[in-house]
């Protein structure tokens, strides 16, 4: 059978993939359709034909799955944000499940995977701690749109944080109406405002909004600091940044407080953590918390025992096993981040880690010379995985066990495959829910050499 852009097909869905798209098949063909659920028979129109599968978009769903639910977000299937908020919770929980597996079979060759049951969210809305709002000329304040890194789609509330969020950007956003201050333009590269990030401690109940602007004069600031400190008792500082990035990622040059401190605080395994603008931290405290209790949990660390901890951030994973460990060295290449694990380490009084600000490529050979062979190795990579050479150095630095943690299972499943030849053996694999609404997925998995 011949397939066209623009035809009309109906499929049952199979299964869920990784990127949030239902898996449908046309005599052998794939074909992948957003917004469907497993057991879904729908119609769909062909918008992108290739030689091996095809891209379509769901027209009418003529036999909706028992897996299907109500999304109560009105924005949804406009943002980009949320995909998987049709999906009943347990669902989606089943279905990362399933990806996991999937990817580590399919991926990286592992058959016989000691796969634990996955460990659903408490909370599947209400759970974000950050969220990053883009300006628009023509939106104002909102979420970008589905597919359109260039278009915003302009919101009064999102479900995902806490509603001070929402209330926050109401406020901002009525400002900003109120003074006339022009939006960026990332077309043509012009306009003041650009983002409004938002960052809450869960646990401390303190909040940090920080308003990202081009390279230009900002004296509005002040008057929208002072508005919002005076309106949410829990914001502790306003910031503001400007950034030249031609990206739409947050990239700070300069920043300045306009109200209140820097940094807020969060609670995570008995630690405080201090959080500013560009610290990376789980945006899911609950979870978090549950993710490095496991982590311990399976590593059985010793009194005695020699940790690495390799992309380390601001020292989540690095801190909670030194307090179970003897000596713990974490490694990580932002200055920020390593200056911001010192200064956690010191605050909570952990003496018994040496945080290291280099790549983890240069750092690891040279860590393993002076150190020798760990007990137990730790890394938690950026979504695009370690790495066959970060990994292959890994096996060669022969640590007792492994624990790599991971936000992108067809990442993880080939940097694994890499560890294989230098003896290791999977012995359990851990999924972890922190993205609730979206088909993210955090994994847990312990390698032992043999």
């Amino acid at each position: 059978m011949e397939f066209r852009k623009g035809q009309d097909v109906v499929v049952r869905v199979d299964r869920l993939s990784y990127g949030g798209r239902g898996v449908a098949r046309v005599d052998g063909y794939v074909v992948f359709v957003p917004y469907t659920a497993p057991g879904d028979r729908v119609r769909a129109r062909l918008v992108r034909v290739k030689r091996s599968f095809a891209e379509a978009e769901p027209v009418e769903v003529r036999e909706p799955s028992p897996d299907r639910g109500d999304p109560p977000c009105p924005y949804f299937g406009r943002c980009g944000g949320c995909t998987w908020q049709h999906l009943r919770y347990e669902a989606q929980a089943q279905a990362k499940e399933h990806i996991v597996r999937e990817s580590l079979e399919r991926l990286g060759g592992l058959r016989d995977l000691p796969l634990r049951p996955i460990v659903p969210a408490p909370q599947s809305f209400g759970y974000r701690n950050k969220m990053e709002f883009a300006f628009h000329p023509e939106a104002t304040l909102g979420l970008h749109l589905r597919g359109h890194f260039d278009r915003v789609l302009e919101i009064d509330e999102c479900l995902l944080p806490s509603p001070v969020a929402s209330a926050i950007l109401r406020d901002v956003k009525a400002f900003v109406r109120e003074r006339g201050l022009p939006c960026y333009d990332p077309r043509t590269r012009h306009g003041l405002l650009r983002h409004l990030v938002y960052r809450e401690g869960v646990r401390t109940g303190q909040v940090l909004v920080a308003v990202v602007t081009s390279p230009a004069p900002f004296p509005d600031g002040p008057a929208l600091a002072q508005r919002l400190a005076g309106r949410y008792p829990q914001v502790r500082g306003v910031l503001w940044a400007q950034s030249s990035a031609l990206s739409d990622a947050v990239v700070v040059d300069r920043l300045e407080v306009l109200w209140g401190e820097a940094a807020i605080e969060e609670e995570l395994g008995g630690l405080r953590f201090r959080i500013g603008l560009e610290t990376f931290f789980q945006t899911n405290t609950v979870q978090a918390d549950r993710m490095v209790q496991l982590a311990v949990e399976m590593a059985e660390v010793g009194s005695a025992d020699r940790v690495i901890d390799l992309y380390c951030g601001v020292g989540t994973f690095a801190l909670a096993f030194a307090q179970r460990a003897g000596y713990v060295w974490g490694v990580e290449v932002v200055p920020a981040a390593v200056e911001a694990a010192r200064e956690n380490a010191q605050r909570a009084g952990v003496s018994n880690v040496e945080f290291v600000q280099a790549e983890v490529k240069h750092a690891l050979p040279e860590l393993a010379s002076r150190v020798g062979a760990p007990d137990l190795l730790v890394l938690d990579p950026p979504r695009s995985g370690a790495g066959g050479k970060v990994m292959r150095r890994i096996g060669r630095a022969q640590p007792r066990k492994v624990l790599y943690v991971s936000c992108n299972p067809t990442t993880l499943a080939p940097d694994l495959k890499e560890l294989l030849p230098f003896g290791y053996r999977v012995r359990a694999v851990q999924p972890v829910d922190l993205f609730p609404q979206t088909y993210h997925v955090e994994t847990l998995v312990l390698l032992v050499r043999e």
